[in-house]
């Protein structure tokens, strides 16, 4: 073909092939197409590609040829690169290319043909003369088979005729095994490659693979490459790759390579190709093995020897530009320099069968050495799914000063290389590479057999009912865009059990929630748990909580049901190895993130265990009983230390509701969990009679920053928020509980009464000193530095040097207002971390959040040692420190001289950005939300059934309501005044224009579902749900999703996955249901890019533009007031009715035990299974009837505890004979729900 006659290439093919022959196609300058199907949209050959096409959503539309070839003409590609697999060796598809005009850049057709089938391919090599090993021809029958092997003698193989990678090919050591592996040989030839024929072949039990590349030009001109030694398999597959051969000697390289280039001359070879050869470990004898009519994977290594770019040949052979293909072959002698060392590194589990693994990779990193090449396709964040092979890397390096020095540097790059989240054969590599025995050159292809090889890490063959990865402290300082910390909800417990093991506290260890897992250990190790009391089992025998004990491999650890408490905590020496996302390696399931897969472990998992030197350890030290968590079997009765504030008495709560809580027991509620610990107790009285501006409840404020471990009053119910809590929102918080009282309500149950107990600061300060001072100490006994009766005379003496702090109160300081200067100002206590400062009176004033963005700006500059985090709301800032390194006073001084430098927010310019976003206004997925909180919640309320209406009726819209409030919506430019609403990122945006400004209350009780991308309207603020979620704001329409996890496309910015910043506006354009969903998948997927405007806003251009429309704004006040009367007024009657109905309805069934009116064990007498519930909760849905037909583990009730939805599942196969569960009903754990016989 004519050079130049190549412009563009289409790369049939995906993953790391098609990112390598991009690469070619840059280095030649010509331009190319990657094409991809919907599995692979966000793989990185997809995303580098300058040009790409979807063959559409089936995985399988890689082999669409057809498809494939349009794809070639609509994109005037004038060349197709096949890779290797899928199409490469399709000698119908290399002609239908060539058909149209479209270079097939590889062997013609004829040749492919040639080669196709293994038996045809071996009378080929005989013609070359080319040495093959005994065997047969095609075979009709086992019977032929078994007769042939007679003759053959006893091992063969049997080989599938058509393809390769291993698939058809059964050793067969005996005549049974050729009997009954011929039909198998046969079927899954068939399947795999259209061809069922079948041959024998003899076995060679000492063997190795060693194969040859060549390149031809198609008109008899051959050249051979210095061999490649590929005997390291398993499954008949190639693990590790190498060249040249250690056991290849300088004759037999020339005989080896003489073979190949016959063969590739006697078939008029055109391209590159690898002849393939078995050779006997025992004689040196090599014996033709097949021809592959492609690419190989491990040609890497070659071009390292060689010093050519086989890639770049197959181009300019047919006319791509260049001149590194050599003008005359027939007289080019390849190199062969140094040693090049390959291993493919795949996501597959080589403990188990070399099973296929999938999951996201949490990370990805690779090696900087030089000399060092990866061709990959992954990177972190990418989603390893089940749809295509397990390849996910090819990582190869090369020395020029030979063998031992390649293999050293191969043994750096495989430790330089991390992979987590997603099981892999990377530590399987490093076994190998480190091996002595690989080393010394004995790799033939049983090498894998005969390792001992089982990867440091722990199988869970029970995952317990919720059992997470978290870490301590967990994500910190992105409070502030809604993305809570996690970590340990008791996290005394946790540090305590990473202390007996002599990790720091930061090292991963898991939660075990009510029931715990069983783990079989696939290393040594050393383990402690602590936590509330759980029977704790190695292999069948008890081992104490609270101290270490060592486990050997091979052994099980189980974790039971916990007593007295929630929460038991699993530490390992070194902890585990999951990837860090923001910061820490904690779960939080509610945003998908950390931990394992951002989710609760599940039977068949695999952690793997970082590196610990446990020699030094000493086991069985065990936490002293005066310092551990005290535990009461049975309902507990909990004191938890608080302080005051931010929002107290006398100003939000009346100094009785303050004595009541902190003199009245409150009752956990079931419904609690990591977001937050509901309680159930007296109503308070309030100071106030509503909520100004913030609500129509005097519960209510203006959206501010939370404290963690706030008793916050979302109404009259008070929740503690905790570690996977909201940061954001609008209700008041009468007191905190402090740092290290905050493990009590991680081990609460349902129906445990807890009583509040007033601190002093200063006792605050002393606690948090003496609990590090004890952590530290049994670390230091753990890692054989004290003995226990050292650490007892160390903590005796101990004393904590306690500055002075100002009074215990909610208001720490009040700035006066000044007019013109200053909005006046309170700093509020908010436990032992954080303070509050708030500005001006309660309202909504933009001005307000400007003044608190200055000193944020002002005590970022600073960098002050121990401010962790600044974190604002509408018209606050939470402010969050650490108390070791930044005493309060300090921070109080530090505070008054930012006030004392604020200029005038009148005077403040911002820049921001607008974002116009599609919306799909009052659209299908609302009305699915709406419809499942009426069939489970609430079925009347004035919001329903459509939020739109209820918005139009609250606001006194006129006219069409729906009309009404979509002029509204899609006029509006909705300012973002704060992020995290209801979790990562979600705006708190209020409309720009006050006239805009629509107010609705939100849902009473709140949805537990709301779809990721909502958008709805509560209070004045508008958000939108950046994950599936409960919430309560009223929804109208839905957009684009606001959060990208690995911000892997844009807009996001690296390292931060939220969309919106601070002072962004949002500007929404209307889009149809169908128009959205091709929108939202384009966006996750890097192909939409949305429209974003540079502005500045001028805080005093907008202050008279408020005046000026003052008059206008007070009269939609004055008619929303009256409106939303009206509304509170409806609302309150179907309350009212609710009620009464649920007094009417009979008691359930858990009710009746405890009133004593029904048999706690009612299916006693009766034959069969109890299935009793696992967790106290509600009763979700029941999804079996009397009579049904079970399978073991089939799902027969759902029940709904601390908002996650848990499946009880039938124990055994069986019929369900007895149904007790009611839809609704309140179960505690034990309750019996069904029987199956």
């Amino acid at each position: 073909m004519t050079k130049g006659s190549i412009s563009k290439v289409l790369i049939a093919n995906r993953g790391e092939i098609s990112v390598r022959a991009q690469r070619a196609c840059k280095k030649l300058g010509i331009g190319c197409v990657a094409v991809y199907t919907e599995p692979d949209a966000l793989s990185l050959h997809v995303l580098q590609a300058p040009e790409s096409v979807c063959l559409g959503a089936a995985p399988k539309e890689y082999l669409n040829a057809a498809r494939i070839l349009e794809v070639a003409k609509s994109t005037g590609c004038d060349a197709v690169f096949p890779g290797y697999g899928f199409l490469s060796e399709n000698t119908e598809f290399s002609a239908m290319c060539e058909d149209n005009g479209i270079a097939f850049l590889g062997p013609t057709a004829e040749t492919m043909g040639m080669f196709a089938q293994k038996h045809t391919a071996r009378e080929l090599a005989e013609r070359a003369e080319v040495p093959v090993l005994s065997g047969s021809p095609l075979l009709v029958s086992a019977e032929d088979a078994l007769e042939c092997a007679r003759t053959v003698g006893l091992p063969i193989l049997l080989k599938a005729t058509g393809g390769g990678g291993g698939i058809g090919i059964h050793i067969c050591r005996t005549e049974e095994e050729v009997a009954d592996n011929f039909a198998s040989a046969s079927r899954q030839g068939a399947a795999a490659f259209g061809d069922a024929g079948v041959f024998v072949e003899k076995y060679v039990q000492n063997a190795r693979h060693i194969e040859v590349q060549i390149f031809g030009d198609g008109a008899g001109n051959v050249v051979a490459f210095p061999e490649r030694e590929c005997s390291i398999q398993r499954r008949h597959q190639k693990v590790l790759e190498e060249s040249p051969s250690p056991f290849v000697t300088p004759e037999m390289r020339v005989r080896l390579q003489a073979a190949a280039v016959r063969l590739g001359q006697l078939a008029k070879y055109r391209s590159a190709g690898t002849v393939e050869f078995i050779v006997d470990d025992d004689t040196g004898e090599f014996y033709f093995l097949e021809v592959n009519t492609r690419l190989q994977v491990e040609h890497g290594i070659t071009e390292m020897v060689s010093g050519v770019d086989l890639v770049a040949w197959m181009f300019q052979l047919q006319g791509a530009p260049g001149d590194e293909l050599p003008a005359d072959l027939a007289s080019y002698q390849p190199a062969m320099v140094g040693q090049a060392i390959e291993v493919r590194i795949c996501a597959e589990d080589p403990a188990h069968g070399y099973r296929p693994c999938t999951g996201i990779l949490g990370l990805a990193a690779w090696p900087k050495l030089t000399e060092c090449r990866v061709d990959t396709w992954v990177e972190t964040g990418v989603e390893v799914s089940a749809y295509y092979d397990s390849l996910l890397a090819k990582l190869m390096v090369y020395s020029a000063e030979g063998r031992p020095q390649a293999i050293a540097k191969m043994c750096a790059a495989l430790d330089e290389t991390q992979l987590k989240g997603v099981v892999t054969n990377l530590e399987f590599l490093r076994v190998i590479a480190a091996s002595p025995r690989y080393a010394a050159g004995q790799t033939t292809t049983k090498f894998v057999e005969h390792m001992d090889y089982s990867p440091h890490a722990v199988e869970f063959l029970d995952a317990g009912l919720q059992t997470t990865v978290q870490d301590y402290p967990g994500r910190v300082a992105l409070w502030s865009v809604g993305v809570p910390p996690s970590g340990p909800m008791d996290d005394l417990s946790f540090r305590l059990a990473n202390s007996l093991v002599g990790n720091p506290d930061a090292a991963a260890g898991l939660e075990v929630t009510l029931s715990g897992p069983t783990m079989k250990f696939l290393t040594d190790s050393v383990v402690a748990v602590c936590g509330a009391e759980a029977p704790v089992t190695l292999d069948g025998q008890p081992v104490p909580m609270w101290s270490s004990f060592a486990v050997k491999r091979g052994q099980v650890v189980k974790v039971g049901a916990t007593q007295g408490g929630s929460r038991a905590y699993v530490a390992v020496a070194g902890g585990f190895d999951v990837p860090e996302y923001l910061g820490s390696k904690s779960t939080f399931p509610g945003g998908a993130m950390g931990g394992h897969q951002g989710r609760a472990l599940r039977p068949g998992d695999m952690l793997f265990l970082a590196p610990a030197d446990t020699a030094s350890l000493a086991i069985g030290a065990e936490v002293p009983l005066a310092w551990r968590p005290s535990f009461c079997s049975g309902v507990s009765d909990w004191t938890v230390g608080v302080l005051p504030g931010p929002q107290a008495n006398p100003d939000y709560f009346t100094d009785d509701d303050i004595a009541t809580l902190l003199s009245t027991p409150y009752k956990i509620h079931h419904n609690s969990n990591r977001l937050g610990i509901r309680m159930e107790g007296p109503r308070p009285q309030f100071a106030r009679t509503d909520g100004g501006e913030g609500g129509s409840h005097p519960s209510n404020v203006h959206d501010h920053v939370y404290a963690l471990g706030t008793i916050n009053f979302t109404g009259d119910m008070p929740v503690v928020l905790m570690v996977d809590g909201p940061s954001l929102g609008g209700f008041v918080c009468p007191a905190t509980i402090t740092t290290t009282e905050l493990w009590k309500m991680g081990q609460v149950r349902p129906g445990d009464a807890v009583r509040f107990r007033k601190l002093s600061i200063e006792e605050a300060y002393t606690q948090r000193f003496t609990v590090d001072q004890q952590v530290s100490l049994v670390r230091q006994v753990a890692s054989g530095a004290l003995t226990a009766a050292a650490a007892d005379a160390e903590m005796a003496a101990y004393k904590v040097d306690v500055p002075e702090c100002p009074p215990t109160e909610a208001v720490l300081r009040v700035v006066p207002a000044v007019e013109g200067r200053h909005p006046g100002a309170k700093v509020r206590l908010a436990g032992d971390r954080y303070i509050f400062l708030e500005y001006g009176p309660m309202e909504l004033d933009i001005s307000l959040r400007v003044r608190v963005h200055e000193i944020e700006q002002y005590l970022a500059a600073k960098k002050i040692d121990g401010l962790i985090e600044t974190s604002p709301g509408v018209r606050s800032v939470v402010i969050e420190y650490d108390q070791r390194r930044l005493p309060l006073p300090k921070l109080l001084e530090v505070v008054d001289e930012a006030e004392a430098n604020m200029a005038p927010a009148d005077a403040v310019k911002l820049p921001y950005r607008v974002l116009h976003l599609p919306l799909a206004f009052n659209e299908k997925w609302t009305h699915e939300a709406i419809s499942r909180y009426m069939r489970s919640i609430r079925s009347e309320a004035p919001y329903l059934p459509s939020n739109v209406k209820f918005v139009a009726a609250n606001n006194g819209l006129e006219g069409d309501p729906v009309e009404a409030v979509r002029k509204v919506v899609f006029e509006a430019s909705y300012q973002v005044l704060g992020l995290g609403d209801v979790y990562l990122g979600a705006p708190c945006a209020v409309p720009v224009d006050p006239r805009h400004r629509l107010v609705v209350p939100k849902y009473n009780p709140a949805r537990t579902y709301t779809p990721e991308g909502s958008v709805g309207i509560g209070g004045a603020y508008m958000c939108i749900y950046p994950m599936n979620s409960p919430g309560g704001y009223q929804l109208v329409g839905r957009t684009l999703p606001i959060w990208n996890p690995f911000t892997r496309t844009g807009p996001f910015t690296p390292g931060k996955p939220w969309l919106l910043r601070n002072f962004d506006q949002v500007k929404y354009y209307e889009v149809s249901e169908d128009e959205l969903e091709v929108l939202r998948n384009d966006f996750k997927n890097g192909r939409l890019q949305i429209k974003i405007e540079d502005a500045t806003f001028d805080v005093h251009q907008y202050n008279e533009f408020m005046k000026s429309v003052a008059g206008e704004y007070e009269e939609l006040r004055q008619r929303q007031r009256k409106a939303m009367a009206e509304q509170n007024s409806i609302d309150a009657e179907m309350l009212a009715k609710m009620d009464a109905a649920k007094l009417e309805t009979a008691p359930s069934a858990a009710v009746r035990i405890e009133m004593g009116e029904d048999d706690e064990t009612p299916f006693a007498g009766l034959d069969g299974t109890v299935v009793s519930a696992a967790v106290t909760g509600t009763v979700w849905e029941v999804k079996v009837e009397v009579g049904a037909e079970v399978k073991q583990g089939d799902t027969l009730v759902v029940l709904e505890a601390m908002k996650m939805e848990y499946a009880v599942l039938a124990p055994c196969d069986g019929t369900v004979t007895h149904v007790r569960a009611v839809q609704g009903d309140m179960v505690h754990q034990g309750t019996a729900l069904c029987l199956v016989e």
